[in-house]
């Protein structure tokens, strides 16, 4: 059963914005390699990194010990159907793009998505990974049962009922809580969603429009194009329709990605003041400049996951903050006067979208989920009902999604700056602004993105490495950090999982 590694293995993350030389490269097929795996390098005082799709663009798993793949971790362990929703375990390292299939067909979904579906099952759990729903939190909700591998290569159950303390702190674990290496994961019936995109203009979008928009369906995104002032909203309810055909988009056409990329390296390399122009020419290629909002919105009707799903692109730095989304018009009003200053230039669009990451205090006895804005089965069906230790979300109070308000969301904020082909672009000065201002409104970094963080230091390496968070954590998280830190010791106390000790201390980790 002895499983041998690669060496001279260059691993980078998706974006090619971090890499580094591991000592070796494993891919396991069995949890039992993945057992005997961690006792190999206990025993010759090596640390294990786990990754997946490497779509993290941070330095989180950069490492000189044994790197750890878990993609042939990939299969379907058992299915229990319930009334309602049905409750499937699955290995770890499974892709969600791997398993949206396989619960396609069998007429089952997940109930929520991130923006992407590249990550496996271990890393949307460990990094904190959300949608865009009211009525929809961290994508870790949807699980049930988790089964972990500690640093003695032991398998370790937890759950709600089971070892709770662990369940919290490997919910969001950061790599750092032993090797996730089987999930139990709450899936619904298959569903498709019909989607309304609109253009609005920004003014517009934060006076009339943000008040009611936020929980006026299921499922929401807003992209904001600061040059041109203006917004595209879109949001999709469950639907009985059949899917349609996707909209036509420029840059989802290879030369029109390829145009745009080749602009924004003209704005990089060359000319920055260029870059108002490039993002408005882009605007009206992709969108048009006429307002629909209210007029004539765009449909189309997409299965769950590709609906939710949403092209990324191409490389790039991505910042996200959580904060409370009452705060949020305050915020983008003063992210709008900090880009209009011209003392640098952004890429669009700057994504808004918000999760329900609030709790009840005991299951809810209904296994269906509630029906809003006369659209039935919105969910959640919960998984569990465990905060992750170091969920950076707002703290805010819980009401059932037939009662949800604004006082329950949290709005996410996502700062990107494109990497037009592979070219690194500045991104400390609109970084910097753009985190001050998230963290004087009740806002947390996101912790596989690239943020820069508050504390001082003059050893900056590049312009987008990171200060890290360590002043701040401690009032950020309270005693919950304190546990997850008491957590992490007591299942390695030998710092087996921690592949980059200046990462874990910057951020006030270790």
């Amino acid at each position: 059963m002895t499983i041998s590694g690669i060496a001279g293995w260059h691993h980078h993350t998706w974006a090619k914005t971090y890499s580094s030389r591991p000592a070796l490269y494993f891919q396991p097929e069995t949890i039992e390699q993945v057992q005997e795996l961690v006792r190999s390098a206990k025993e010759q005082h090596q640390t294990v990194t786990v990754v997946g799709a490497c779509h993290s663009p941070s330095m989180i798993t950069m490492t000189t010990g044994w790197l750890v793949n878990l993609d042939k971790l990939n299969r379907i362990l058992d299915i229990k159907p319930n009334q309602g929703f049905t409750d499937v375990t699955v290995e770890a390292g499974i892709r969600l793009y791997e398993l949206n299939e396989i619960l396609a067909d069998r007429e089952l979904a997940l109930q929520s998505l991130g923006s992407i579906s590249e990550q496996s099952i271990a890393g949307v759990i460990s990094t904190g990974t959300h949608g865009s729903s009211a009525y929809h939190g961290l994508i870790s909700e949807q699980i049930v049962r988790l089964t972990l591998v500690n640093s003695d290569g032991n398998l370790i159950s937890c759950s709600d009922m089971e070892n709770h303390r662990l369940f919290r702190a490997a919910l969001l674990s950061l790599g750092k809580i032993g090797i996730i290496v089987k999930a139990v994961v709450r899936v619904v019936p298959a569903f498709n969603i019909e989607s309304y995109q609109e253009v609005v203009s920004f003014d517009k979008f934060l006076t009339d429009v943000w008040p009611t928009f936020f929980t006026s369906a299921e499922f929401h995104r807003v992209w904001w194009y600061p040059y041109t002032g203006k917004c595209i909203l879109w949001r999709a309810n469950r639907t009985q329709l059949e899917k349609t055909k996707p909209p036509y988009s420029f840059y989802g056409t290879k030369f029109g990605r390829w145009v745009y990329q080749a602009l924004l390296w003209v704005t990089v390399a060359v000319a920055p003041s260029l870059t108002p122009w490039v993002e408005r020419w882009l605007f009206a290629h992709q969108f048009g400049l006429v307002n629909t909002y209210g007029k004539k919105p765009l449909k189309a009707v997409y299965r769950s996951d590709q609906g939710i799903n949403m092209d990324c692109l191409f490389s790039q730095f991505v910042n996200e903050w959580a904060l409370p989304l009452n705060n949020g018009v305050q915020v983008l009003r003063e992210l709008e006067q900090v880009i209009a200053k011209r003392n640098f230039y952004v890429h669009a669009p700057f994504e808004i979208r918000v999760s329900n990451t609030t709790l009840p205090k005991s299951v809810p006895a209904t296994r269906k989920g509630a029906t809003v804005a006369g659209v039935p089965n919105v969910g959640p069906i919960h998984g569990n009902i465990s905060r992750p230790y170091l969920d950076s979300s707002a703290r805010l109070p819980y009401s059932p999604p037939s009662e949800v308000t604004y006082d329950n969301l949290t709005l996410n904020l996502n700062a990107t700056l494109y990497r037009p082909f592979d070219l690194d672009v500045e991104t400390s000065r609109w970084f910097t602004e753009f985190e001050r201002i998230c963290a004087a409104a009740g806002g947390k970094p996101h912790w596989a993105k690239n943020f820069l963080g508050m504390r001082e230091t003059e050893n900056f390496a590049k312009d987008h490495d990171m200060r890290g968070i360590a002043p701040q954590i401690a009032e950020w998280y309270g005693r919950d950090l304190e546990t997850w830190k008491e957590i992490r010791h007591e299942v390695d106390p030998t710092n087996l999982f921690v592949n980059n000790p200046e990462w874990l201390h910057i951020n006030g980790l270790d």
